[in-house]
């Protein structure tokens, strides 16, 4: 299952707890993820919502598996939910810095 971590309503880029609770309910991982655009149309949402424009780069960060507890108590869940806010983060800044060298030697696909 993938959603939106930040909300129907955010702020943007602020984790909420609600992957953290499915996660422990169903225990299945949780990971952040981030899709950086090089060109696009932002839109004049609470979420900056961003509409690729033609033949534009983008780039897909994927962080670790979070795997938490069924167990969890209140502040192991504050824990959790710290590691994916922090995780969020730094997807998104790799992603965002690195568009441009999407296609380049850097991102190539070795055989």
């Amino acid at each position: 299952m993938a959603f939106t971590i930040d909300g129907p309503r955010g702020p943007r880029y602020v984790a909420k707890p609600g992957p953290v609770l499915l996660a422990r309910a169903t225990g299945a991982p949780m990971v952040a993820f981030h899709i950086a655009i090089e060109n696009a149309w932002t839109l004049n949402t609470w979420d900056k919502v961003m509409i690729p424009k033609p033949f534009s780069r983008a780039l897909l960060r994927i962080s670790r598996q979070i795997f938490v507890a069924a167990h969890a108590d209140d502040a192991q869940r504050e824990r959790f939910h710290a590691e994916l806010q922090a995780a969020l983060d730094r997807v998104r800044e790799f992603a965002e810095a690195n568009v441009k060298e999407v296609g380049s030697a850097k991102f190539s696909i070795a055989s």
